[in-house]
């Protein structure tokens, strides 16, 4: 996510393991990619804007 725990488990993953992370959020009012600016140019990193509760967009994202 975006948010405040979102961001803060998106850093910890990429810091303390060799994860791919794919960050979802719909960026709401609580979403703001600005607290990830470190971490956007990440090899093991992709922000993908969606709603986690649309089946749809979800699906694809597992699809890649």
């Amino acid at each position: 996510g975006a948010g405040f725990i979102g961001s803060a488990v998106v850093r910890e993953l990429l810091a303390s393991t060799e994860c791919r992370v794919v960050n979802v959020d719909c960026l709401t009012y609580a979403g703001n990619l600005e607290t990830l600016d470190n971490i956007a140019g990440s090899k093991r990193y992709v922000f993908e804007q969606a709603n986690i509760c649309d089946a749809d967009p979800v699906r694809r994202l597992f699809d890649k």
